[in-house]
Protein backbone atom coordinates (compact mmCIF):
# COMPACT_ATOMS: atom_id res chain seq x y z
CA UNK A 1 0.00 0.00 0.00
CA UNK A 2 2.89 2.86 0.77
CA UNK A 3 4.83 1.63 -1.74
CA UNK A 4 1.93 2.67 -4.24
CA UNK A 5 1.24 5.80 -2.32
CA UNK A 6 4.64 6.53 -2.61
CA UNK A 7 4.74 5.47 -6.75
CA UNK A 8 1.82 8.05 -7.27
CA UNK A 9 3.32 10.67 -5.48
CA UNK A 10 6.61 10.21 -7.69
CA UNK A 11 4.84 9.94 -10.97
CA UNK A 12 2.61 13.08 -10.03
CA UNK A 13 4.93 16.05 -9.02
CA UNK A 14 2.40 18.54 -9.10
CA UNK A 15 -0.78 16.47 -7.55
CA UNK A 16 1.92 15.60 -4.35
CA UNK A 17 2.80 19.33 -4.25
CA UNK A 18 -0.70 20.29 -4.29
CA UNK A 19 -1.72 17.61 -1.68
CA UNK A 20 1.22 18.98 0.69
CA UNK A 21 0.24 22.59 0.57
CA UNK A 22 -3.57 21.78 0.94
CA UNK A 23 -2.70 18.85 4.40
CA UNK A 24 0.04 21.74 5.74
CA UNK A 25 -2.56 24.44 5.03
CA UNK A 26 -5.55 22.10 6.44
CA UNK A 27 -3.13 21.21 10.12
CA UNK A 28 -1.97 24.73 10.95
CA UNK A 29 -5.77 25.84 10.41
CA UNK A 30 -6.79 22.92 12.60
CA UNK A 31 -4.33 24.19 15.20
CA UNK A 32 -5.39 27.41 14.98
CA UNK A 33 -8.90 26.32 15.52
CA UNK A 34 -8.23 24.31 18.19
CA UNK A 35 -6.13 27.17 20.07
CA UNK A 36 -8.69 29.83 19.76
CA UNK A 37 -11.52 27.52 21.00
CA UNK A 38 -9.88 26.12 23.75
CA UNK A 39 -8.91 29.49 25.17
CA UNK A 40 -12.46 30.46 24.53
CA UNK A 41 -13.75 27.83 27.32
CA UNK A 42 -11.48 28.84 29.57
CA UNK A 43 -11.86 32.40 29.31
CA UNK A 44 -15.55 31.48 29.16
CA UNK A 45 -15.58 29.50 32.46
CA UNK A 46 -12.94 32.18 34.41
CA UNK A 47 -15.38 35.17 33.93
CA UNK A 48 -18.30 32.94 34.53
CA UNK A 49 -16.67 32.37 38.13
CA UNK A 50 -15.64 35.49 38.59
CA UNK A 51 -19.01 36.82 37.75
CA UNK A 52 -20.71 34.62 40.13
CA UNK A 53 -19.06 35.46 42.95
CA UNK A 54 -19.29 39.28 42.48
CA UNK A 55 -22.91 39.03 41.62
CA UNK A 56 -23.57 36.54 44.68
CA UNK A 57 -21.83 39.39 46.94
CA UNK A 58 -23.90 41.43 45.85
CA UNK A 59 -27.15 40.04 46.14
CA UNK A 60 -26.13 39.43 49.66
CA UNK A 61 -25.25 42.84 50.20
CA UNK A 62 -28.80 44.48 48.86
CA UNK A 63 -30.31 42.04 50.97
CA UNK A 64 -28.26 43.04 53.71
CA UNK A 65 -29.47 46.90 52.92
CA UNK A 66 -32.96 46.27 52.60
CA UNK A 67 -33.05 44.45 56.15
CA UNK A 68 -30.99 46.45 57.69
CA UNK A 69 -30.78 49.85 56.51
CA UNK A 70 -27.70 50.88 57.93
CA UNK A 71 -24.83 53.02 56.55
CA UNK A 72 -22.14 50.77 57.00
CA UNK A 73 -23.94 48.07 54.34
CA UNK A 74 -24.55 50.61 52.26
CA UNK A 75 -21.00 51.61 51.73
CA UNK A 76 -20.65 47.68 51.02
CA UNK A 77 -23.39 48.02 48.43
CA UNK A 78 -21.62 50.69 46.89
CA UNK A 79 -18.28 49.39 46.73
CA UNK A 80 -19.37 45.90 45.35
CA UNK A 81 -21.85 47.82 42.72
CA UNK A 82 -18.35 49.31 41.79
CA UNK A 83 -16.90 46.13 41.15
CA UNK A 84 -19.67 44.66 39.66
CA UNK A 85 -19.86 47.40 36.80
CA UNK A 86 -18.26 46.24 33.89
CA UNK A 87 -20.61 42.99 34.33
CA UNK A 88 -23.93 45.08 34.69
CA UNK A 89 -26.82 44.99 32.05
CA UNK A 90 -28.23 48.62 30.70
CA UNK A 91 -31.18 47.93 32.44
CA UNK A 92 -29.40 47.25 35.85
CA UNK A 93 -27.60 50.25 35.74
CA UNK A 94 -30.82 53.00 35.31
CA UNK A 95 -32.12 51.06 38.36
CA UNK A 96 -28.87 52.21 40.23
CA UNK A 97 -28.68 55.59 38.81
CA UNK A 98 -32.51 56.15 39.50
CA UNK A 99 -31.73 54.71 42.73
CA UNK A 100 -28.72 57.21 43.41
CA UNK A 101 -31.04 60.09 42.56
CA UNK A 102 -33.93 59.25 44.59
CA UNK A 103 -33.04 56.31 47.03
CA UNK A 104 -36.05 54.46 46.31
CA UNK A 105 -35.89 51.06 48.19
CA UNK A 106 -38.50 49.61 45.57
CA UNK A 107 -35.61 50.45 43.12
CA UNK A 108 -33.11 47.99 45.22
CA UNK A 109 -35.94 45.55 45.23
CA UNK A 110 -36.29 45.23 41.61
CA UNK A 111 -32.08 45.39 41.35
CA UNK A 112 -32.20 42.70 44.06
CA UNK A 113 -34.37 41.00 41.47
CA UNK A 114 -32.69 41.32 38.67
CA UNK A 115 -28.88 40.46 40.47
CA UNK A 116 -30.72 37.03 41.76
CA UNK A 117 -31.98 36.15 38.16
CA UNK A 118 -28.43 37.01 37.45
CA UNK A 119 -26.70 34.58 39.80
CA UNK A 120 -29.14 31.86 38.68
CA UNK A 121 -28.19 32.30 34.80
CA UNK A 122 -24.66 31.84 35.90
CA UNK A 123 -25.19 28.89 38.48
CA UNK A 124 -26.59 26.99 35.61
CA UNK A 125 -24.02 28.26 32.91
CA UNK A 126 -21.19 27.04 35.27
CA UNK A 127 -22.87 23.83 36.10
CA UNK A 128 -23.32 22.95 32.29
CA UNK A 129 -19.02 24.08 32.21
CA UNK A 130 -18.60 22.01 34.51
CA UNK A 131 -20.78 19.14 33.53
CA UNK A 132 -19.02 18.88 30.16
CA UNK A 133 -15.44 19.35 31.63
CA UNK A 134 -16.50 16.43 33.98
CA UNK A 135 -17.64 14.00 31.88
CA UNK A 136 -16.57 10.90 30.75
CA UNK A 137 -12.71 12.16 30.13
CA UNK A 138 -12.31 10.73 26.44
CA UNK A 139 -16.02 11.70 25.47
CA UNK A 140 -14.39 15.52 26.38
CA UNK A 141 -11.38 14.80 24.74
CA UNK A 142 -13.11 13.47 21.51
CA UNK A 143 -15.21 16.60 21.54
CA UNK A 144 -12.13 18.53 22.11
CA UNK A 145 -10.28 17.06 18.83
CA UNK A 146 -13.50 17.37 16.93
CA UNK A 147 -14.37 20.83 17.67
CA UNK A 148 -11.99 22.94 15.61
CA UNK A 149 -13.30 21.04 12.35
CA UNK A 150 -16.33 22.24 11.99
CA UNK A 151 -15.30 26.26 11.57
CA UNK A 152 -12.89 24.45 8.72
CA UNK A 153 -16.23 22.80 7.53
CA UNK A 154 -17.93 26.31 7.10
CA UNK A 155 -14.99 27.74 5.61
CA UNK A 156 -14.40 25.09 3.05
CA UNK A 157 -17.95 25.73 2.43
CA UNK A 158 -17.61 29.34 1.95
CA UNK A 159 -14.76 29.06 -0.25
CA UNK A 160 -17.04 26.57 -2.68
CA UNK A 161 -19.97 29.02 -2.70
CA UNK A 162 -17.67 32.06 -4.05
CA UNK A 163 -16.29 30.30 -6.68
CA UNK A 164 -19.42 28.59 -7.36
CA UNK A 165 -20.79 32.50 -7.58
CA UNK A 166 -17.86 33.43 -9.98
CA UNK A 167 -18.80 30.31 -12.20
CA UNK A 168 -21.84 32.12 -12.51
CA UNK A 169 -21.02 35.41 -12.67
CA UNK A 170 -18.85 34.12 -15.88
CA UNK A 171 -21.35 32.80 -17.82
CA UNK A 172 -23.13 36.16 -17.91
CA UNK A 173 -23.89 37.10 -21.28
CA UNK A 174 -24.36 41.04 -20.23
CA UNK A 175 -23.15 43.06 -17.74
CA UNK A 176 -26.27 43.53 -16.14
CA UNK A 177 -26.78 39.76 -15.38
CA UNK A 178 -23.55 39.56 -14.35
CA UNK A 179 -24.71 42.18 -11.60
CA UNK A 180 -27.93 40.25 -10.98
CA UNK A 181 -26.14 36.79 -10.17
CA UNK A 182 -23.12 39.15 -8.19
CA UNK A 183 -26.02 40.54 -5.71
CA UNK A 184 -27.97 36.81 -5.93
CA UNK A 185 -24.97 35.63 -4.51
CA UNK A 186 -24.33 38.27 -1.79
CA UNK A 187 -28.09 37.76 -0.88
CA UNK A 188 -27.86 34.30 -0.40
CA UNK A 189 -24.95 34.34 1.83
CA UNK A 190 -26.56 37.26 3.87
CA UNK A 191 -29.70 34.72 4.52
CA UNK A 192 -27.16 31.61 5.22
CA UNK A 193 -25.29 33.44 7.70
CA UNK A 194 -27.80 35.20 9.78
CA UNK A 195 -29.54 31.82 9.76
CA UNK A 196 -26.92 29.93 10.91
CA UNK A 197 -25.83 32.20 13.70
CA UNK A 198 -29.91 32.36 14.79
CA UNK A 199 -29.28 28.81 15.11
CA UNK A 200 -25.56 28.63 16.68
CA UNK A 201 -27.17 31.11 19.25
CA UNK A 202 -30.49 29.12 20.01
CA UNK A 203 -27.92 25.76 20.77
CA UNK A 204 -25.68 28.02 23.21
CA UNK A 205 -29.23 29.22 25.31
CA UNK A 206 -27.83 32.57 24.28
CA UNK A 207 -30.14 34.55 22.10
CA UNK A 208 -31.95 37.33 23.71
CA UNK A 209 -35.13 38.59 23.85
CA UNK A 210 -36.44 39.84 20.27
CA UNK A 211 -40.12 40.90 20.01
CA UNK A 212 -42.36 40.09 17.00
CA UNK A 213 -41.11 43.09 14.75
CA UNK A 214 -37.20 42.20 15.01
CA UNK A 215 -38.71 38.16 14.06
CA UNK A 216 -40.18 39.56 11.25
CA UNK A 217 -37.32 41.25 10.09
CA UNK A 218 -35.00 38.42 10.79
CA UNK A 219 -37.01 35.99 9.20
CA UNK A 220 -37.52 38.65 6.02
CA UNK A 221 -33.50 38.61 5.60
CA UNK A 222 -33.33 34.84 5.83
CA UNK A 223 -35.97 33.88 3.57
CA UNK A 224 -36.12 36.76 0.97
CA UNK A 225 -33.20 35.23 -1.57
CA UNK A 226 -35.95 32.85 -2.36
CA UNK A 227 -37.68 35.62 -3.97
CA UNK A 228 -36.00 35.55 -7.62
CA UNK A 229 -36.36 31.76 -7.75
CA UNK A 230 -40.03 32.16 -7.56
CA UNK A 231 -40.72 34.72 -9.46
CA UNK A 232 -38.39 33.72 -12.08
CA UNK A 233 -36.93 37.06 -12.09
CA UNK A 234 -33.31 37.33 -11.73
CA UNK A 235 -33.35 41.04 -11.23
CA UNK A 236 -35.34 40.76 -8.45
CA UNK A 237 -32.38 40.11 -6.32
CA UNK A 238 -31.99 43.93 -6.28
CA UNK A 239 -34.55 44.58 -4.22
CA UNK A 240 -33.79 41.46 -2.06
CA UNK A 241 -30.27 43.14 -1.58
CA UNK A 242 -31.95 46.36 -0.19
CA UNK A 243 -34.08 44.83 1.60
CA UNK A 244 -32.03 42.93 3.42
CA UNK A 245 -29.44 45.57 4.13
CA UNK A 246 -32.58 47.55 5.68
CA UNK A 247 -33.68 45.07 7.84
CA UNK A 248 -30.06 44.49 8.90
CA UNK A 249 -29.93 48.17 10.01
CA UNK A 250 -32.74 48.29 11.93
CA UNK A 251 -31.98 45.22 13.44
CA UNK A 252 -28.33 47.25 14.52
CA UNK A 253 -30.06 49.80 15.42
CA UNK A 254 -33.42 49.30 17.25
CA UNK A 255 -33.45 47.77 20.76
CA UNK A 256 -34.67 44.43 21.96
CA UNK A 257 -37.49 44.63 24.43
CA UNK A 258 -36.60 44.37 27.90
CA UNK A 259 -38.16 41.95 30.31
CA UNK A 260 -39.58 43.49 32.94
CA UNK A 261 -39.31 42.20 36.81
CA UNK A 262 -41.80 43.60 38.94
CA UNK A 263 -40.53 44.21 42.64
Amino acid sequence: MWAEVAAFFKANTTEAVLISIIGTILVWMYKQFKGMIDREQQDKLTIAQLKQTLFTKLELSIASVLHLNSEDSKQHMYVLLGECGPYLTKTQRTIIRDYYKHFDRSLLYSLHALVMTEVDKLTRQLEKLNENKDSSEWLHYIQRLYAPIWPIIVLAIMILFVFAVISLVQMGSTLWLKLNLVLLGVTIFIGATIAVSIVSFIVKRELGKQGGIRWSVIALIIFSPALPFVLNRIDASIYVFVAQVLGLAYISYSKRPREVIMP
